[in-house]
């Protein structure tokens, strides 16, 4: 084995072992997954696929904080972040 195979071969054990310390961190804040929406306290199923799949989940990961939204809050707080947004434009114009 040359020195360029060597290289080769380090750079991809290097990229390997990042991989899994990147996946262990995420898995490492699952447990820190709230059961219910930070907004109005609907009950979140983690084991209910559509739940799942139609939630909205923030994850903070220097400060360790995980926070879950309801698709009624996620959309609700999107269009009050619209609409401020708009009213800014404008007064800037």
């Amino acid at each position: 084995m040359n020195r360029k195979e060597r290289r080769a071969r380090d750079r991809q054990i290097k990229k390997s072992k990042k991989k899994k310390t990147d996946v262990d961190q995420k898995l490492g804040l699952f447990d820190l997954l709230p059961s219910e929406c930070m907004i109005c306290s609907a009950e979140f199923d983690k084991k209910n696929k559509q739940q799942v799949m139609t939630w909205n989940v923030v994850v903070r990961e220097k400060e360790r904080i995980v926070r879950v939204y309801c698709p009624t809050c996620w959309n609700k707080a999107q269009k009050i972040i619209s609409e401020i947004t708009e009213r800014q434009s404008e007064n800037s114009d």
